[in-house]
Formats: structure tokens, sequence, C-alpha cells
């Protein structure tokens, strides 16, 4: 299994530390985007998803005033999933119709971005304990008006916009190009003061 969230430590040997990485996000629409896609095949018990099932686990990641929240979601190539499977994807903008044949682009899955209901899930684990997590409620339409709670969140890896220097000012005398922007223009060179020297020899000449 190739990852390195599975990697052995050794005794005698240091390691890295590091916080717990949960975030619990409130309930809301959020701006999300898909940082990582793995294909797989489901075995387990469910009574609803049959065994040998292929599907598409995705790492849906949500920016949000409490930190980076991901979020383990699964898409089941299931006739019966198939309602989801048009909710994602045509949030993340590929051109799903209803009621005709759609072939996904799964290759641009991984980095795309969309808008999608978070909902807080309760469960109880294997140890008896209750626990909440964030699950996709619903995947919105890309021209859902729907305000995200994290509009104004900046994207871990962003740079922030740098602010825009002052235009100059159109030269309508400037020599044009052929789609009728000006060519650059050097900064023009001071005169040099042209003084009568008479006959005799100019400054600097030899």
């Amino acid at each position: 299994m190739n990852n390195q969230n599975n990697e052995f430590l050794n005794w005698g040997e240091g390691f890295t530390a590091q916080e717990d990485e949960f975030v619990l996000l409130d309930e809301g629409v959020y701006n999300f985007t898909v940082t990582k896609m793995e294909k797989k095949v489901y075995s387990g018990n469910s009574t609803r998803i049959p065994n040998g099932c292929p599907y598409a686990e995705l790492n849906v990641q949500v920016q949000s005033q409490k930190g980076t929240a991901n979020i383990r979601e699964r898409l089941y190539l299931l006739k019966s999933m198939q309602w989801k499977l048009t909710q994602f994807f045509a949030s993340i903008g590929q051109p799903v119709v209803t009621g005709q044949v759609f072939n996904p682009n799964w290759n641009a899955v991984v980095g795309a971005s969309g808008k999608a209901e978070i909902t807080q899930h309760n469960y109880t684990n294997q140890n008896g304990d209750n626990r909440t997590n964030n699950q996709v409620g619903r995947y919105l339409k890309p021209d859902d008006s729907t305000p995200a709670v994290n509009t104004n969140i900046q994207v871990q890896g962003q740079q922030p916009q740098q602010p825009q220097m002052p235009q100059q000012p159109f030269n309508n005398n400037a020599p044009q190009e052929a789609d009728g922007m000006p060519f650059p223009q050097s900064p023009q060179q001071p005169q040099q003061p042209q003084g009568n020297f008479g006959n005799g020899p100019r400054p600097g000449a030899f």
C-alpha cells in the first residue's frame, strides 16, 4: 500500500511532533477542492453496497476559519448512485445533461473545485465512543446562488493578490502594433544642452 501515513515507526527512533489535524466544520455550504483520488473496489459488510463494486475515494478539502478540513468521500459506481455521480460532476463543472449518457473525465477530478453542503454526522466507533465528523450532504451546481461560508478564506499555497500599479496614461501618438497595442517605449534620455562652442573643439572630442 502506497500511503506514507501507514509507514511504521521504529523503537529507539524519533518521530515528528504533530497536532491533531482534525477540524470539525459547522454545518453549511462551503467551497471545496478535490486534492486526492484513489480508485478502489469495495469489500465490506454493507447491506447497500455489494462487494466488488468499484468506487472512487476522494479527499474533499475545505478551507475555513477553523483551519483545513479534509473529508473522505466515496463515489460508488452503482446505478442506484447515479444521482450522486451526477451531482458531483455537475458541481465541478463537467457538462452533465440530465437524461443523457455522460462519460466523466476522471483525470480532471483532482484539483477540481466546487460547492457543497457540509453536514455533521454522529456515529459510534469500534470502541463504543460517540464521535462526530463531517460529511458531504449534497453537491451544488455552479450556478447555485447559495453563498459559501468560506468564500473569503484564502486557499493554502495561494499567494495573496499583489496591489496593482497605477497604469500609465495611454499615448495615442505612440507607434502601434498590428493588434492596436503600443510598442513599449524606452525611457527618454534628458537632452544635452546645445551650446555654441564656435569653431573650437567640442568637449569630449579628440
